[in-house]
């Protein structure tokens, strides 16, 4: 293998990286110990962010070796020699996660297999398939986020306490009871930051500075004291509206990706994504596919590729529709079969806190993610069928108005 990072052609593409693109992950993968450090952990999110939302099992990823050295920040000549290493330190790695849901612990390698292309800068990655239930098809207890809210912090501190505080958000606060268990979350090993002082000032406040100019959210420390000790901690977490980052917002991505580039990641070929170009134009297809954005903005990158492919035909952008009615008896699409549900899954959680299967805190987030979750699949539908977009005076409940704003 060539250290200069030197392109030769292949008969396949590299795959892009780019900040806009999703990660998501089950809550569970969030919280497990994941024993990487910073520059491996960079690499499993650009891995992850390369997951369609369709995908019922990994594919193999090819990178070019120049792409993940720009993305990771490397600025040393010999970038080649450096991404190996840390492949093969991430080859070893193993990620430990405490499945609730099946009562087991499992002990999974990150990456089934790697591959490094002699002489032509480019790399070969694929997940080890024992991640499969954490990080494909995921339908409840999950958190998504884009690739730029994680990838540009310096801290592997930061980064965990992000994903940590991000799952919560909705709740809009998290607290660790004991000092134990934010070390513990954050992966801090033993004998670290044994002072509170120290544990404060060069993690919590350096990722607070950090989250805050970089990530779309940010936080407001609360001390939990005994006494004059502090033994835990609050974390109120809040929208970071302000973040620089959010310029590079989708329409701009839209705008500014290369036409084919854009159509591939809603897992449109290149003969179809051309085909496309030929008949309906660049400028009708970036309009329609922002106007997919405006009405599924919840929604994946990928995951509404039928739907694309419709709008550019069709042409929604430029089409002033005249609204389905309302069907009460269609489940899918029902405002009051919806209300019925929210309030089914408000009543079900009271009684899981009743019976102490869930501690309250528990129940709130699992309630609130399942509201959300039936609001988007109403949403859908009602796109799908023409119907007029929900609104949040559609939403009879306190909770339920509170899960639209976040779907929203």
């Amino acid at each position: 293998m060539t250290d200069d990072g030197d392109q030769i052609s292949f008969d396949f593409e590299a795959d892009k990286i780019s900040d806009h693109y999703i990660v998501t992950e089950s809550n569970a993968l969030i919280e497990s110990r994941t024993n990487l450090d910073l520059y491996e952990e960079r690499l499993i999110y650009i891995l992850a962010s390369r997951i369609n939302p369709d995908d019922t099992h990994f594919q193999s990823c090819f990178f070019k070796v120049k792409d993940i050295a720009d993305k990771l920040e490397l600025t040393e000549k010999n970038f080649y020699k450096r991404i190996r290493e840390i492949i093969q330190r991430l080859q070893r790695k193993t990620v430990v996660i405490e499945d609730k849901s099946t009562n087991s612990t499992i002990e999974a390698q990150w990456l089934s297999a790697s591959r490094y292309f002699h002489g032509k800068g480019m790399i070969e990655l694929e997940f080890s398939q024992m991640l499969g239930p954490y990080l494909l098809q995921l339908k409840n207890n999950f958190t998504n986020y884009k690739l730029w809210n994680v990838l540009y912090l310096k801290s592997f501190y930061s980064s965990k306490l992000y994903k940590l505080l991000k799952q919560y958000l909705p709740l809009g606060k998290r607290r660790f009871s004991t000092l134990k268990e934010l070390k513990d979350k954050l992966e801090i090993e033993e004998g670290n930051y044994e002072k509170y002082s120290h544990l404060k000032n060069r993690v919590i406040l350096t990722a607070q500075r950090e989250l805050l100019e970089k990530t779309d959210i940010k936080f407001e420390l609360e001390e939990i004291k005994n006494g004059n000790k502090i033994v835990g901690v609050v974390f109120h977490i809040f929208p970071n509206s302000k973040s620089p980052r959010l310029a590079l917002n989708d329409a701009e991505y839209i705008d500014n990706e290369p036409i084919t580039d854009l159509l591939g990641r809603f897992e449109i070929n290149r003969k179809a994504a051309s085909e496309l170009v030929k008949e309906y134009g660049e400028n009708q297809i970036r309009m329609n596919i922002k106007y997919v954005f405006e009405k599924q903005r919840n929604a994946e990158i990928g995951s509404v590729s039928g739907y694309i492919i419709k709008a550019i035909k069709e042409n929604y952008a430029a089409m002033n529709p005249e609204y389905v009615p309302e069907d009460d008896k269609d489940r899918n699409t029902s405002i009051v079969e919806l209300n019925k549900r929210i309030d089914a899954q408000v009543r079900f959680y009271d009684q899981c806190v009743k019976e102490k299967i869930h501690t309250k805190s528990e129940a709130e987030r699992m309630q609130l993610q399942g509201i959300i979750d039936e609001i988007n699949k109403v949403s859908d539908w009602r796109i799908r069928k023409k119907m007029r977009p929900l609104v949040e005076n559609d939403i009879t409940l306190p909770i339920g108005k509170k899960a639209f704003v976040f779907h929203s």
